[in-house]
């Protein structure tokens, strides 16, 4: 590059198409950068935690890439100087634009695909695999990004976030066009819709699951992580907005949309369990809502049943193979997305009837007659853990058991549901096991005793700071009728303690500890 060349008073597609090669990549992580790609540097966060990828342009350089794009707005005085050269090209609001430039880079892929939108505190990664698997046919293959990874289905990834960065996001959306998906399923973090991860893509229909305490720690107060999931219902171009209106925070937006949606074509898709949440919503607006109800939900041993009814026309029972009320609530969401997406409901409706629990969610592990019935879950927030202990504690009463609790909290992130999430195991499980879940760089006794903080008698719980034991025990004292359930890591293949992964299997240590591999 010529090092007198203005680069910046050039416009940014000229900039790129004369000094970028066509196979190049967008980064903001140095550690996959190569020579010939392009950096993006700019903060990202809020006043509770920002990063700032700007302190690693000057390796970027050194790394050879042909251009680094950065926020100029608060460069220190070594930030300036190191931008002084050519390569560096100021843009404002990078992180902002940093989607839009990236989807432009990689010819919008978004554009090309049927892009579903999940966000909620719950239920995220199930919903997205049960769309994903929904649509997905060898003609019409379906994709995923989330929690569990990227990619076609059963070709997934991990990627270490749910919702990647604006770059990398865009990168993982061209390859999965390319490999010829017709639809992607995507989780939307509140950190992802809060830093304009997003941006740049063009979703079709987008799910609201539920909201409930989580991630302060990153947001600060409930009220700012409202504000950041309420976020994708005003996203650009969308035609569905699917909401749970058995949530009360669902229910706030299904309000506020009601004047926003009537004169329009988008369409919203309210479901629930509970008639009356469905009921009270607006009137004025029917021909734009639609509304998803089950009724008459009952536990059977290996799944549940309901009776299924759209906007007033009843389309009878549905059997399946998941269990869980906040499952049938999941499911919905699912036969929402299938049916605007030009699905009939029979279809819908037969397709919802053979979903299968996801790995980590509401996963049975092992059950034999001589052993527990064990389960892993995923469930790591106060709702969650409290949905899938009322679930299970039916079960145990049926089984003429008790239901085990084996959980603990994690580290470095909202300390505030720790003690909620004890009372929560000590009101629900008739045993309580607190473990360690990730401390990562926080004391695991510490985050124990903040437990135990919520526990009315704290007697009452066991504790064993090293999770492999903790289930170990935990299975030997229990009996035949029992259930245990393992809570937090769900799928999870690692436990981080201070600041270093170790290979961990919420699953291989049950199964270890009942004898062996479950058949």
């Amino acid at each position: 590059m010529n090092a007198m060349l203005p680069t910046h008073s050039l416009p940014l597609d000229m900039l790129l198409s004369q000094h970028v090669s066509a196979q190049a990549q967008f980064t903001s992580d140095t550690r996959t950068l190569k020579a010939g790609d392009v950096m993006l540097a700019y903060p990202v966060g809020n006043a509770h935690q920002i990063s700032d990828s700007r302190i690693y342009i000057s390796q970027a350089l050194d790394l050879g890439a042909a251009l680094v794009l950065y926020e100029p707005s608060g460069l220190t005085k070594e930030q300036v100087e190191i931008c002084k050269d050519p390569r560096c090209v100021p843009i404002a609001d990078l992180a902002k634009n940093a989607g839009s430039i990236a989807a432009n880079w990689y010819q919008n892929p978004s554009r090309q695909m049927r892009v579903i939108g999940i966000t909620g505190t719950n239920g995220k990664t199930t919903v997205s695999q049960w769309i994903a698997n929904a649509l997905h046919d060898s003609k019409q293959p379906s994709a995923v990004v989330g929690t569990l990874g990227a990619g076609l289905l059963n070709e997934i990834k991990p990627t270490g976030f749910t919702t990647p960065d604006a770059a990398r996001l865009q990168s993982l959306l061209k390859n999965i066009k390319d490999q010829g998906a017709a639809s992607v399923a995507m989780e939307v973090s509140s950190h992802a819709l809060d830093q304009g991860r997003i941006n740049g893509v063009e979703f079709d229909t987008v799910v609201i699951t539920n909201l409930s305490q989580d991630h302060l720690d990153y947001h600060g107060t409930m009220s700012e992580y409202a504000a950041a999931k309420k976020k994708i219902i005003n996203l650009p171009g969308i035609k569905h907005i699917v909401i749970n209106a058995d949530d009360a925070f669902g229910r706030e937006c299904l309000q506020d949309l009601a004047n926003r949606v009537a004169n329009t074509n988008i369409t919203v898709w309210a479901y629930g369990t509970q008639a009356e949440n469905l009921l009270a919503l607006p009137c004025f607006v029917n021909k734009n809502y639609k509304k998803v109800l089950a009724s008459d939900i009952h536990l059977m041993n290996q799944g549940m049943s309901f009776n299924l009814n759209v906007s007033g026309e009843d389309l009878g029972l549905v059997q399946t193979n998941f269990v869980g009320a906040f499952n049938v609530s999941n499911a919905l969401a699912v036969f929402a997305c299938m049916v605007a997406g030009g699905k009939s409901c029979d279809q819908a409706k037969e397709t919802v009837a053979q979903l299968k629990p996801v790995k980590g969610r509401m996963e049975l592990v092992s059950q034999s007659s001589s052993t527990p019935m064990a389960i892993v879950d995923f469930a790591h927030t106060p709702d969650a853990l409290e949905q899938v202990l009322k679930t299970l504690q039916v079960m145990a009463r049926e089984r003429k058991g008790q239901l085990w609790c084996v959980f603990g909290c994690g580290g470095d992130r909202d300390a505030g549901k720790r003690p909620m999430m004890g009372r929560i195991a000590e009101r629900y499980a008739d045993q309580v096991m607190i473990t360690s879940d990730n401390p990562r760089s926080e004391n695991p006794e510490q985050i124990i005793a903040e437990i135990l903080g919520g526990f009315e008698n704290p007697a009452r719980a066991q504790v064993n700071p090293d999770r492999a034991t903790a289930i170990l025990q935990t299975v030997r004292q229990a009996k035949a009728q029992d259930i245990v359930l393992v809570a937090g890591k769900g799928h999870e293949e690692t436990q981080e303690i201070a600041g270093k992964k170790h290979p961990f299997s919420d699953q291989m240590h049950l199964q270890l500890a009942m004898g062996g591999l479950a058949k």
